[in-house]
């Protein structure tokens, strides 16, 4: 900790404005350092973090320098609290002295501050004094005498704010905004932010995703057991509980990327990498999630509980490690898709359609290979360099194009023989030559997919996007058309 003052410089004179000391963690920056390198921690060094997250108690200043020493965490990419920096920097232009002092580690906070460039000091923990509470306000007054304005947003920087001339809000606590604001003019400035709500939880939780486990019904439509009020239950049942265990991956996905996704085009507007939606929250969220999900399938059915279990392990290890080993994470993508089919088969208990699923296999292959297209060839995609969070490089662009657009020939060609060998044999069907338009329909749909992907302009996942897309609606419809008529004229 910092706590020298060589210039003996009295802050306070009559005629100048106090000194302001500002905090870091949920003021400046709208997340906290300690549990952005804590989260990151159980991603990179999960064994070595959970052990000195058991006796950080015993002294949390020196577990805060071994998670600064030991994770990697890209500080200058944390999201700051713009209005704020705007406001210091204005005030700094004017000549008032500006601090910044955090309960952080100094070399965090020394980072933080080196990034910004407006603080005339940076004053962190260490030497085994966590500067908090009591202890940060008598810093403050050794070092800038008792006349300054403090900016915090927590409640234990109101020991800090009884001893201050003036305060400045940056939190989320609507009740601690209020009170501070009773004290009329000693509230210098207010820049508070709204806590994350619902309508900001469902985004994290990626609700739109569930869109992709309308798959589970598949086998329910292929099988015809539409018509069985258990089937249809059960199918109803377990689209609920792969969607409730995927938004908890999801939310595991989005805590182990962080970094790449506050540098990525798109990602960074996620309600994590923003902070409009704290990273503890996901730390305690994720894992209820994923254990509901799992308990639940097993009373539904112990063999839907045991894919369930095989779609998080791919899905974890491709957050963890695969998703930066070219070729394979797609391959994984695509698995998982497949795998949403066999659930929904298991849970209604019809036969598996070897047809279906490697169908399922190439088609998901293609898409996913799409995904990675577009980052490739993104503008911002530097030659010969890496992209950020992936094992691709911009000039494996060819590859990601030869090989999508490849395996979606293939699956389109599955789909042909299935319909030529099974299919049009199938007694269900009066008019099983409608049929026959379904590989011409998906087979536009996926050249539109790969033209969009080509030309930079597929800015989400392929699945995702077919839901707001009108034009793939359009052939959606159709193709339900072809197999009404199919099944009925």
């Amino acid at each position: 900790m910092k706590v020298d003052n060589p210039d003996g410089k009295d802050f306070g004179r009559a005629g100048e404005k106090p000194p302001l000391i500002v905090d870091m963690d949920q003021t400046i920056l709208r997340t906290d350092t300690l549990v952005e390198g804590i989260t990151a921690g159980f991603f990179q060094k999960p064994f070595s973090m959970t052990m000195r997250l058991a006796t950080a108690m015993l002294s949390r200043p020196r577990f805060k320098t071994w998670v600064f020493q030991n994770i990697d965490v890209d500080y200058e990419a944390i999201p700051a609290n713009e209005k704020l920096i705007d406001y210091l920097r204005t005030e700094r232009d004017s000549g008032r002295p500006i601090h910044l002092v955090s309960a952080a580690d100094q070399g965090v906070v020394d980072r933080v501050a080196g990034h910004f460039g407006i603080f005339d000091r940076a004053i962190g923990s260490g030497g085994g004094v966590n500067l908090k509470g009591r202890r940060k306000l008598a810093t403050i007054r050794e070092q800038f005498g008792d006349s300054f304005v403090y900016a915090g947003d927590s409640r234990p920087d109101m020991k800090v704010w009884s001893g201050a001339t003036g305060g400045i809000y940056a939190g989320t606590n609507p009740g601690l905004r209020r009170k501070l604001a009773e004290r009329g003019d000693w509230l210098e400035a207010d820049f508070s932010r709204p806590a994350a709500g619902v309508r900001v939880w469902l985004k994290a939780l990626r609700m739109h995703q569930w869109t992709k486990n309308f798959l589970i019904f598949v086998p329910l439509i292929l099988s015809h057991s539409y018509s069985d009020p258990a089937a249809v239950i059960n199918a109803l049942l377990c689209f609920l509980i792969l969607g409730v265990t995927a938004s908890g991956t999801y939310l595991i996905n989005d805590m182990s990327d962080l970094g790449a996704d506050r540098r990525h085009r798109t990602k960074r507007n996620r309600p994590l990498a923003t902070g409009a939606v704290p990273l503890w929250g996901g730390l305690i969220v994720a894992p209820l999630l994923v254990a509901g999900g799992l308990i639940a399938a097993y009373f539904l059915a112990p063999i839907l509980a045991l894919a369930l279990s095989g779609y998080l392990v791919l899905t974890l290890s491709y957050s963890l490690k695969f998703k930066i080993t070219p070729l394979l994470d797609v391959f994984i993508l695509a698995s998982l898709y497949t795998l949403r089919l066999v659930m929904g088969t298991v849970a209604i208990g019809a036969e598996y359609s070897l047809w279906l699923l490697t169908f399922s296999m190439f088609f998901f292959f293609s898409l996913s290979l799409a995904k990675r297209h577009v980052e490739l060839i993104a503008p911002d995609a530097t030659p010969k360099v890496a992209i950020r969070g992936r094992g691709y490089y911009p000039e494996d662009a060819p590859l990601t194009l030869g090989l999508g657009i490849g395996s979606a020939s293939a699956a389109i060609l599955i789909l042909v023989l299935y319909l030529v060998d099974e299919a049009y044999s199938i007694s269900i069907y009066k008019s099983p030559v409608f049929l026959g338009g379904m590989p011409v329909i998906i087979a536009i749909w996926t050249a539109r997919i790969w033209l969009l992907a080509h030309r930079g302009q597929l800015d989400d996942d392929p699945v995702s996007f077919a839901v707001r897309d009108r034009v793939s609606f359009g052939l959606g419809f159709a193709l339900a058309g072809l197999v009404a008529a199919a099944l009925l004229v």
